[in-house]
């Protein structure tokens, strides 16, 4: 019996170390078949929940990136960057910042991407839809986030959603409504065009 017992424990130690090799291999793989779209452009929901301050904000954007660089609009802020230079565009209040991309504030996806890819701990979590595979991932050091969950498409391993959840109490869940790949998106669409806004005012801060 104590064998049988040893044996059955062995086995369930087992099978969650192998889970979370498969959990870690599925979102590598994940990420990688992203990285590897010449451009993707996505529309997304946005969601910043925090239940005991009573705080529920709920607003559209979308975004698309190409290599190191991005331009993504939400709430009334847009950020347009090459890869080299990075514009702030505040749309309401009229004004451009321009900023120097540096290591230190690198904020393209792909940057994010690696940087949050070396330093967290990966496990599936049960998914009610079939078609839809859950990873759930904690850092290894820092205190960036508490929880990230992420939701990928099973077929194409795009990813559908992405549910934060900080030390603070706040939640911040991006849901993708619409995921476009590979559609040839010229470079001048990451460079921001100050003729387009003869009244902005430009804030140079490099």
């Amino acid at each position: 019996m104590a064998r049988k017992t040893f044996l059955l424990i062995l086995g369930i130690l087992a099978s969650i170390i192998m889970q979370a090799q498969s959990a870690d291999d599925f979102l590598k793989k994940a990420i990688e078949k992203n990285k590897s779209y010449n451009d993707i452009s996505v529309i997304f929901n946005y969601q910043m929940i925090n239940n005991s301050a009573g705080v529920y904000e709920n607003i559209n954007g979308y975004a698309s990136m190409k290599g190191g660089s991005y331009i993504m609009n939400i709430d009334g802020q847009e950020m347009v960057c090459d890869g080299t230079t990075l514009w702030t565009h505040l749309v309401d209040d009229e004004e451009v910042m321009i900023s120097e991309v540096t290591d230190e504030n690198n904020t393209s996806p792909i940057a994010i991407i690696d940087s949050f890819s070396q330093n967290i701990t990966a496990s599936f979590v049960e998914s009610d839809n079939p078609d839809i595979k859950i990873i759930e991932v904690k850092e290894n050091e820092g205190d960036t986030f508490e929880t990230v969950r992420l939701y990928f498409d099973i077929k194409d391993l795009n990813i559908k959603k992405v549910h934060i959840i900080v030390g603070d109490g706040n939640e911040f869940i991006y849901e993708i409504t619409d995921f476009k790949t590979n559609q040839n998106l010229p470079d001048n669409m990451f460079i921001f065009d100050e003729n387009l806004y003869p009244n902005v005012e430009v804030i140079d801060m490099r």
